[in-house]
């Protein structure tokens, strides 16, 4: 095991927020030049109000990846400077970076709501949540 195997989760999350980027480019690239959308001052700023379903979902998608992953990205580089990289720990990330994947395509592609407004794609969310908290827990030595 090289200590740095810990990084390809974090690299392959670099590449899903890469992809769902072009993705979103390339919807909104179609949605003023092919769909004729008026590229008003709200084409300048996601998500764009008027834009189909499929490029507000991935707009926002887009968005959640830079949000809550910053978290992950912290805890995996406090993970490899403290010398504490272990398959466990590698696995962890590996778990949280599917998660994240999953999450991304249902997100962009689904997006349906159950029980009220709970998004189906909430316990996708929520296992990546409960992953990086373990990774977290078990560094700090709580467990």
């Amino acid at each position: 095991m090289d200590p740095t195997d810990i990084f390809h989760p974090v690299f392959n999350m670099f590449w899903l927020t890469i992809a769902v980027f072009l993705l979103a480019t390339g919807l909104r690239m179609k949605s003023i030049y092919l769909d004729k959308d008026s590229p008003g001052e709200d084409y300048r700023h996601p998500t764009f109000p008027q834009g189909n379903r499929l490029l507000q979902n991935t707009q926002r998608n887009l968005i959640n990846l830079f949000e809550f992953p910053i978290f992950f990205y912290a805890t995996v580089v406090i993970i490899y400077v403290t010398n504490n990289v272990d398959q466990t720990f590698i696995d962890l990330a590996c778990y949280f970076f599917y998660f994240r994947v999953a999450h991304s395509v249902y997100h962009v592609f689904g997006n349906h709501l159950i029980l009220g407004g709970l998004p189906v794609r909430a316990p996708l969310f929520l296992g990546a949540i409960l992953i990086n908290a373990y990774m977290i827990l078990r560094l700090c030595g709580m467990l």
